[in-house]
């Protein structure tokens, strides 16, 4: 049993934005696109924050409803990465762990952003605050980990959606392993 709760412990940090690597390179933007999906930086800006936050509103709800239909994440997320996020909900339904309260966001920066074939990439930095956020185990005790990071420095990486180039979903998310800038 008390593996099964440090498991969903970790899971409950790895859903937090927090997986490790360091950043991956981002494509340069395209000199050849016609007409742009951002015709600003700002817009690109303000579409990857709003698919972020779909991302992160969806994830919070499967976890304090302890991992229950994962399914619910995949309209904000690439495929590839749902299939991450689906093993990781099932780790940590299957530890009988749920979360309580709600994580924010707060100083979102763009990083890079590129567009190609009607389609864009977007990254950015962020600073995720996990203070509010509990773990709870089986029994409703707090199994939140005494020394886990609060605020969180995170690197976000979106691509359209395949409905609408302008509409950004989550391809992954890393915990920035440089500088802490939250």
């Amino acid at each position: 049993m008390a593996a099964a709760l440090a498991a969903a412990c970790a899971v409950a940090v790895l859903l937090s934005g927090c997986t490790g690597g360091a950043p991956a390179a981002s494509p340069s933007p395209s000199a050849d696109a016609a007409e742009p999906i951002f015709a600003t930086d700002e817009e690109a800006l303000a579409a990857a924050e709003s698919g972020y936050d779909q991302y992160r509103t969806t994830s919070a709800m499967i976890l304090a409803e302890g991992g229950a239909a994962p399914e619910r994440i995949a309209p904000f997320v690439t495929a590839t990465y749902a299939v991450t996020l689906a093993e990781e909900f099932e780790a940590f339904r299957s530890a009988g762990a749920r979360t309580i309260g709600d994580s924010t966001i707060d100083t979102v920066s763009l990083v890079d952003r590129s567009e190609a074939d009607d389609s864009a990439e977007v990254s950015i930095y962020l600073c995720r605050d996990l203070t509010s956020v509990r773990v709870l185990g089986p029994d409703s005790s707090d199994i939140t980990p005494s020394d886990r990071q609060n605020r969180v420095p995170s690197h976000v990486f979106l691509v359209s959606s395949a409905d609408e180039a302008s509409v950004l979903i989550v391809d992954r998310v890393e915990k920035w392993q440089g500088e802490d800038f939250c």
